[in-house]
């Protein structure tokens, strides 16, 4: 009896053990975890109660917006996946992404503003921002975000108008050219490697683009040895003014009072071009983007056209593009231009814009020593990113990608282009002037006449 009943104690008291073990050894919830979801039991915010913030882009492309994905698996974010990883981290916000057309992006803001319905955020060509400084439509950054401009960007220019910085510098881009190396083998003009061998001079690309441009048997051009687009400034005006400035020339004046571009190195160029389309390597109906379907051998393009290029050309990308800096007059040279973002003066969530531009353009991630809007350009956008860390620790998407190479390699020699009122205006004279000549018009004349008409508006801007 007495022995029974020692066993049972035994038993018993192993039984009590093996729960207080069990308990003990059940994995409990970290600390973490546990302040997470107490934060987020405090933090929970009706829809109805959230600050929704209203983020005007001009990216049209899925991509851009969704992400890009392979074999149904998310490679790069799209804008989408890091607001929601800021929203994560502040349930008390949502956003909603306001997409509007680059061609109509400077007027549409106008009229939002307007009317009172702006979005929050912008983010804009620079040019657009002069005007919408002078009608006071942007909000004045805070000075934090002013001193981090002055310090960790290539360039602050784009964002800086009248001496004042008026925003972040997004996206910062030169001109390159593109061309298709699989045409220059087949037409030989090769190294002695038998590689493609891209025209280091302008008179190299003149006579590069005669040999590449084919013809139909009624003298219609089928393929076009380099192309220009017709209506878009920049991919005509910008072209002119980068190998205009490599010709030793001039946009304007210092004081952005006078045209200078209509100098003897500017009618030089211009004639020069207009060769092109004498000698019947390209016409008036020529467009950059029928490179993808292989009607067009070279053009002048921007950083940002290789996720445009690559998506429409899949797996011809790799095997026919290359990419070589813009051939030149005198010397190497390019127009740059940028972009910036900011807040909406009429905007009813200042800060809580600024809070979230702070965090999705200066906060480091630990893990990869970039910003979340620089890799958002530099991997997905496929645009080149204006702050210095973005560009250094990106570099598997920019100095080791043979389309972004030229384009890094030329922004120390490019030129930005001046801030200036009516700076829209004046391009689209400019633009009309050299169409004319591309259409017969004297480049002289056609020069003069665009300076004329730009000279009496950079009167009314004094």
């Amino acid at each position: 009896m007495n022995k029974n009943f020692f066993l049972l104690i035994v038993i018993i008291f192993l039984a009590a053990f093996a729960v207080v073990l069990v308990l003990f050894l059940k994995p409990m919830p970290s600390a973490r975890e546990e302040i997470k979801k107490m934060a987020n039991v405090a933090t929970s915010t009706p829809e109805n109660q959230k600050t929704k913030i209203v983020y005007a882009v001009h990216w049209m492309d899925k991509f851009q917006i969704d992400g890009i994905y392979e074999n149904g698996i998310l490679k790069e974010k799209g804008l989408m996946q890091y607001l929601d990883e800021y929203v994560a981290l502040h349930p008390n916000i949502k956003f909603e992404i306001m997409t509007i057309p680059y061609l109509e992006y400077e007027n549409k803001l106008k009229l939002l503003d307007d009317v009172d319905a702006v979005p929050d955020i912008f983010q804009i060509y620079s040019l657009w921002g002069v005007s919408y400084v002078e009608d006071n439509m942007i909000d004045n950054p805070p000075k934090d975000i002013k001193l981090d401009v002055e310090k960790n960007y290539v360039s602050k220019a784009g964002a800086t108008i009248d001496g004042d910085i008026w925003g972040i510098p997004g996206e910062i881009n030169d001109y390159s050219l593109i061309y298709n190396k699989k045409m220059f083998k087949d037409a030989g003009i090769v190294d002695k490697n038998g590689e493609a061998l891209a025209p280091k001079t302008w008179n190299d690309l003149v006579m590069a683009a005669k040999k590449l441009a084919k013809k139909d048997d009624k003298g219609n051009i089928t393929r076009y040895g380099f192309a220009f687009t017709k209506g878009m400034d920049w991919a005509v005006v910008d072209p002119f003014l980068s190998l205009l400035m490599s010709n030793g020339g001039s946009y304007l004046s210092a004081d952005n009072s006078q045209a200078l571009f209509n100098s003897p190195a500017g009618v030089e160029v211009l004639n020069s071009i207009c060769g092109l389309f004498k000698n019947g390597a390209t016409d008036v109906n020529s467009n950059v983007w029928d490179f993808s379907d292989g009607k067009v051998a070279m053009a002048f393009v921007a950083p940002w056209t290789e996720g445009v290029f690559k998506e429409a050309m899949g797996d011809r990308f790799e095997k026919e593009v290359a990419v070589a800096p813009i051939p030149y007059f005198k010397n190497p040279a390019s127009l740059q231009y940028d972009w910036f973002l900011g807040v909406m003066n009429k905007s009813k969530n200042k800060q809580a814009s600024w809070d979230f531009l702070r965090w999705f353009t200066t906060d480091i991630q630990p893990d990869r020593g970039t910003t979340r809007y620089g890799d958002l350009l530099a991997r997905t956008i496929k645009a080149i990113p204006n702050r210095k860390v973005d560009l250094e620790n990106n570099k598997d998407m920019l100095e080791n990608n043979f389309f972004k190479t030229p384009f890094i390699s030329q922004l120390l020699i490019s030129t930005p282009q001046p801030n200036i009122l009516h700076a829209a205006e004046i391009r689209e004279i400019m633009l009309g002037e050299i169409e004319a000549a591309f259409a017969g018009k004297d480049a002289k004349r056609a020069l003069d006449d665009a300076a004329v008409k730009i000279n009496n508006i950079l009167k009314q801007n004094k």
